[in-house]
């Protein structure tokens, strides 16, 4: 749902004046413009979560995670080369960041840079060959492209190394429905969500994973709230395709 000029408008006066615990003699803090940001772009008002990024980067530059937020948000928007340029301005200044590092590899991923990728991933193992962070990137770039035994093997590296690590628990189960266990991969999303891991990206990977076991009746249940009919039509022609590709396998 967008919400409303009016609504928008109250917000951002609002963040100036005291919601969400600022107090206006002081100004923002960062944490509280990441905050507001998120809000306003969960509602689809992505300019002005843009512009909020911006001016959160220019208050604190030197925060890797305001980069890391705003890089994503672009790249989100399609504005890649500007994302990849944030991130390369703040790692000018500070190259050894790594949480920097982490949101280059990420940004260029979701550019489909695989071999930038995988440059900034091994940048970080390079320094820390049991980061869980760089193995779980590493095992995303290997996914996509079909190599799917390596890339359970690298997340099972970041699951040894970290064994909470719900990005790597994530990516093993999809990774694992794609190669033709939907049971495995069905078992650890339901896992996470026991745990109280109740995200909408959980769901949507255990609706997917359904629809790939060819459980279409739970897939649409879990997914929804978010697809629309057509759009669950097509997913369940996806997952259909995707399952005779692993029944080869």
């Amino acid at each position: 749902m967008r919400l409303p000029a009016l609504s928008l408008a109250a917000l951002v006066l609002l963040s100036g004046c005291g919601m969400f615990g600022l107090r206006s003699a002081e100004g923002p803090t960062t944490a509280n413009r990441l905050r507001l940001a998120a809000v306003i772009e969960a509602n689809n008002n992505v300019d002005v979560a843009l512009s909020i990024y911006r001016n959160a980067v220019a208050a604190d530059p030197d925060n890797p995670d305001v980069i890391a937020q705003y890089a994503r948000a672009l790249a989100d928007q399609g504005l890649g080369a500007e994302a990849v340029l944030v991130i390369e301005e703040a790692l000018a200044r500070k190259p050894n960041e790594r949480r920097l590092i982490l949101a280059l590899g990420r940004t260029h991923v979701r550019l489909g840079d695989a071999a930038n990728a995988a440059a900034a991933f091994e940048r970080l193992r390079a320094r820390a060959p049991r980061d869980p962070d760089a193995l779980n990137g590493l095992g995303v770039i290997a996914d996509l492209a079909g190599d799917h035994v390596a890339a359970q093997r690298l997340y099972r590296e970041a699951l040894a190394a970290a064994p909470k690590h719900v990005g790597a628990r994530n990516n093993l189960a999809l990774s694992l429905a794609l190669s033709g266990d939907t049971d495995q991969a069905a078992m650890l999303l339901r896992q996470l969500r026991a745990e109280g891991n109740v995200t909408v990206r959980v769901r949507h990977n255990l609706g997917l994973v359904s629809a790939i076991a060819g459980d279409t009746a739970t897939a649409r249940q879990l997914l929804a709230p978010e697809l629309s009919t057509a759009e669950l039509d097509s997913l369940a022609l996806v997952a259909a395709a995707l399952r005779e590709g692993a029944g080869r396998r």
